[in-house]
């Protein structure tokens, strides 16, 4: 009679036999190495019969150890644990595909000191500690014992051998199945699910593949990748990506072409390029998103996604601030320095960004109905949520400042279109940020309908300061007028004169041309004049720029 054994153990050492060598590695579950090996054990099953995956008889192990005899116990072999065992059974390591190669499991018991303890204890059971893992101890109560001792070499000691088998021992080649994450598929719930799909496979005719796949989704972390073996979306999203950055750094050509140079005077051409660089770089953040989740990937997101931001838009805010209506140092400074005023502000992103270091970050294990586990940055501490509203905070900064400037100049000739573009780019800002913040908040059950979203929302995001800063002047959403292309070529020759074109301001349309140049001469001799030092009003300010503002309207 033949009496197996049908736990997932006997799966295991199945598999494991069917190795190239002992010192080969347990085979992956979707291996050709486990494809060979389950399909030889269901072609074992139909052979031989059902019987062979009859659950041991708790008799036949009674008899194993006692030599009792027991009606329906009496048994050609048997597959189990080693243990003490009466003389006229013989102990052999499990059998392999190959000669010499075999497939036991081992499974190992672990000793740990508690950190809780304190030092007098933990040195007392350090030393304790040190006497049982010693070479005299493994060897009395481990090893003369029929247990399998850590220490290969006393399997080699004539004294221990002849008390127990060392040549199955050292055969066997024990090797401990759990590689995964223990934490997680330490419980029988795991064991459960192994068995029961493979015997769905054996008894049920399911396909192996569909199987395996159920299987492995137990036990792996999907990623976002741009391999293909689990979906082709990362590789789909990554093309993507390139494209657009290749467009967005070839439609450069615009802005230095002559016959575009009109459309392009609000900002010089290295700001454009720097315009350009960070919608590029604010895209790049969904690279993040690609491999194992980490802590230093979980902060580079969030520091890329706004140094990218920042960076697209910081050439139009110096412009912002030197076109100021009123004179004054603060605008005067940044016009003479414009270098030092982006590399100011994007240092400030950067540390502020960087402060987020300072906590890390922990991981939200998620999983779909179907078993598929991922993971996802999430941030537990109340430090780290300090500095991450933070950070909200000052994007939100800059983009109320922006606003404030624009509204400043809305009204103005020279920039009147430039400032209704960046309003727009502003605002579809604001709804990727909330957008961002909303997603990131959201459990996803699926990894790739996650993934997804967030690159989607970053793409747009990025779209959106490329498409109203820059593209929009090839192809323009509201349109140039005759108007408007007649004051550029104004504005280029004189500028040619040296005034400096952040305080130039025209009005160009109905009024006459006496009134054209009364209001031109007016304007730069007000931006001309000398700031009388801090002494300005705020309100004073304000009234010119209403003045000002009345003034555009009436015209």
């Amino acid at each position: 009679m033949l009496i197996g054994y049908s736990g997932s153990m006997t799966i295991y050492e199945f598999i494991n036999s069917f190795r190239d060598s002992n010192e080969s590695p347990h085979p992956e579950i979707r291996s050709k190495t486990t494809v060979e090996a389950l399909t030889k054990l269901k072609e074992m099953k139909d052979e031989i019969g059902e019987d062979i995956f009859t659950s041991a008889d708790e008799l036949s192990i009674f008899t194993l150890i006692t030599g009792s005899e027991v009606t329906g116990a009496n048994f050609l072999f048997i597959r189990y644990f080693y243990l003490i065992h009466l003389p006229r059974f013989k102990g052999s390591a499990l059998p392999g595909k190959r000669e010499g190669v075999s497939g036991s499991i081992v499974i190992p018991n672990n000793i740990a000191i508690s950190k809780y303890v304190s030092e007098e204890r933990r040195n007392a059971a350090l030393e304790f500690l040190k006497f049982v893992v010693s070479k005299d101890s493994q060897r009395e109560y481990i090893a003369k014992n029929n247990l399998i001792s850590a220490i290969p070499e006393l399997y080699d000691e004539e004294e221990v051998c002849n008390v127990t088998e060392c040549d199955l021992i050292k055969d066997a080649y024990p090797f401990s199945v759990m590689s995964n994450d223990l934490n997680k598929f330490c419980d029988d719930s795991y064991h459960e699910k192994y068995r029961d799909n493979i015997l769905d496979y054996m008894y049920h005719d399911e396909p192996l593949d569909k199987v395996l796949k159920i299987i492995e989704n137990i036990t792996k972390i999907f990623v976002f990748s741009i391999k293909t073996e689990d979906s082709s979306i990362g590789l789909v999203i990554f093309i993507i990506i390139l494209t657009i950055s290749a467009i967005m750094i070839l439609s450069l050509v615009f802005a230095f072409n002559k016959n575009f140079e009109n459309r392009f005077q609000f900002l010089s051409k290295d700001s454009w390029v720097i315009t350009i660089l960070g919608s590029i770089v604010l895209m790049a953040s969904i690279l993040t998103l690609y491999g194992q989740v980490t802590n230093t990937k979980c902060h580079l997101k969030i520091m890329i996604v706004n140094i990218g931001f920042v960076l697209s838009i910081c050439p139009s805010l110096y412009k912002l601030a030197t076109n100021f209506p009123e004179s004054n140092r603060v605008s005067m400074w940044i016009e003479r320095n414009k270098y030092i005023f982006i590399l100011i502000v994007m240092t400030l992103t950067v540390m502020v960004n960087a402060l987020l270091f300072v906590s890390p970050y922990s991981f939200q294990e998620l999983a779909s109905p179907d078993g598929i586990h991922y993971r996802k940055c999430r941030m537990n501490k109340t430090i780290g949520n300090v500095i991450y509203y933070l950070i909200q905070c000052y994007d939100a900064f800059i983009i109320v400042i922006s606003l404030l400037l624009i509204f400043m100049e809305w009204s103005l000739e020279e920039t009147n279109l430039d400032v209704k573009y960046l309003a727009t780019a502003l605002f579809m800002d604001v709804l990727s940020l909330i957008l961002l913040n909303i997603l990131d908040r959201i459990r996803f059950d699926d990894y790739i309908v996650y993934n997804v979203l967030l690159s989607i929302t970053i793409i747009v995001f990025s779209i959106f300061n490329y498409l109203f800063i820059y593209l929009v002047r090839v192809i323009p959403v509201f349109g140039y007028n005759a108007e408007y292309e007649d004051s550029r070529k104004i504005l280029g020759k004189v500028s040619s004169t040296g005034i400096s074109d952040s305080k130039k301001y025209f009005m160009v349309g109905g009024a006459s041309s006496a009134n054209n140049a009364s209001i031109k001469n007016s304007m730069v001799t007000s931006s001309s004049r000398s700031t009388g030092g801090s002494s300005s009003k705020v309100g004073n300010i304000s009234r010119k720029i209403m003045d000002y503002h009345n003034q555009t309207s009436k015209s």
